[in-house]
């Protein structure tokens, strides 16, 4: 689905269900796609961190699990983090969201995430030292190692979604008429899109489920818009 796709599927749906309904190319492109999509993943973060790995859960829970990262997969990516070695500390990534895992450099062994207050206990184990075990801490400049000196590590991470941005030019009669070179498309699935389109649509008062969406988008194909 396209950014013009998105932007027709609302104003179609503010047109049929509110008096003068109208959305502006600015303020999609400014208010209702940020929104709606800082909305959204807030909600997938949300349910991810539900259900993590190694905790007592149900497998029905774990499949909620796997739904969840299928939708979070488009924004899953990979960073190499090289830790001041005078400190342990890495910045964040410019777009980084959440900590999907952390890994040694050289194999797929964890590096654990630890909270402040037991950084003490793991730094001082004689059962499980963190020179070969090694942990982190996340604070405001970044992640900090332990050992500081670990060299490099494997991040996995979620990123903070793409813009979706409807592009435009204006004709002769001063009509915006839709630029897909300079548009910016979604990186979502479709059945992602639509929640996305209805926590828009809900910003300015319009309240439909997905199926509702999935009907607009159908009437839009068909008529041809």
């Amino acid at each position: 689905m396209t950014s013009d796709d998105v932007y027709k599927i609302i104003l179609y749906a503010a047109a049929k269900n509110k008096q003068n309904g109208y959305v502006s190319p600015e303020d999609f492109n400014t208010v209702l796609m940020p929104v709606a999509q800082k909305s959204y993943l807030d909600y997938l973060l949300g349910e991810y961190q539900k259900y993590q790995p190694m905790r007592p859960i149900s497998v029905v829970e774990f499949g909620q699990n796997e739904r969840i990262r299928t939708s979070l997969a488009p924004l899953i990516y990979g960073a190499i983090l090289n830790p001041f070695p005078y400190n342990g500390i890495s910045p964040f990534p410019s777009d980084f969201e959440y900590t999907d895992n952390m890994w040694g450099l050289y194999g797929f062994y964890n590096i654990r995430f630890v909270q402040q207050n037991r950084l003490d206990s793991y730094a001082h184990s004689t059962i499980d030292p963190v020179v070969s075990n090694p942990v982190y801490l996340i604070q405001h400049e970044g992640f900090h190692f332990f050992p500081e000196d670990i060299g490099a590590a494997k991040l996995s991470y979620v990123r903070t979604p793409p813009p979706i941005e409807w592009a435009y030019t204006l004709d002769v009669n001063n009509r915006a008429i839709y630029d897909s070179v300079n548009s910016k498309q979604p990186i979502w699935y479709e059945a992602d899109i639509l929640d996305i389109v209805s926590r828009a649509l809900r910003i300015i008062g319009v309240n439909l489920q997905s199926q509702a969406i999935t009907q607009y988008a159908e009437e839009i194909k068909n008529t041809g818009q």
